[in-house]
């Protein structure tokens, strides 16, 4: 009754903080908002267009960095938190790594210097939207593990987007070296589509860490 009596007192004493759901609420739509930008930038060719959309993602990256900063101060004066913490650390990494990915593509494609987006690039991005919007739908349901089921759900879908990726990434690759012989082009282009692949891929591996914290709890 005491030590029962104690445990109660302990938990009541303790700095809590219930606003890690809406933190990665909000990291999330930082990754979606990202990668709204990046659809339409990987369908521009003018120049001055290509500039405002890089700066809007780069705002966007760092607003993310804003939100990550924060939910790991609040690890530090929290002692009770909604997850352990090394799964919060996870989903927040996994998260912040899904926009700096995206925002890679124009800084690795402004450092090469005039070039194109191909259809292939372009479909690229479009699927990193579909990708970040399932995890921000996952995020939005973890406060709730009634919702565990249909989270699993969204994360095996996540990674049926992923697989649709690949496949477009294959093709714009075949593609590429069938029809481009210049080195610079060459080069340009495989880095670009490895990192629209890699951005794919991170929002895979943030749905990976929300599978595992649903598993953990059902």
């Amino acid at each position: 009754m005491t030590g029962g009596l104690l445990s109660r007192m302990i938990t009541l004493m303790s700095p809590r903080s219930d606003n890690y759901f809406a933190l990665f609420n909000e990291l999330a739509a930082c990754t979606v908002r990202g990668a709204k930008v990046l659809a339409r930038m990987s369908s521009v060719r003018d120049p001055a267009a290509f500039d405002l959309l890089f700066d809007e993602i780069k705002k966007t990256e760092g607003e993310a960095d804003g939100v990550t900063r924060s939910i790991f101060l609040s690890l530090h004066k929290t002692f009770i938190t909604p997850f352990d913490r090394w799964e919060i650390k996870d989903l927040a990494k996994a998260l912040d790594d899904m926009i700096d990915y995206m925002e890679d593509i124009p800084q690795r494609a402004a450092l090469y210097g005039p070039g194109d987006f191909t259809p292939e690039m372009a479909a690229l991005a479009h699927i990193a939207l579909r990708a970040t919007e399932k995890v921000q739908e996952a995020v939005a349901l973890l406060s709730d593990m009634k919702n565990a089921q249909r989270i699993l759900q969204i994360c095996q879908e996540i990674g049926e987007i992923e697989s649709d990726a690949d496949r477009v990434m294959r093709a714009g690759m075949t593609r590429l070296f069938a029809e481009t012989t210049e080195a610079r082009a060459l080069i340009r282009s495989k880095e670009l589509y490895e990192l629209y692949e890699e951005a794919v891929d991170r929002c895979e591996d943030a749905a990976d860490v929300i599978h595992g914290v649903v598993l953990e709890r059902i």
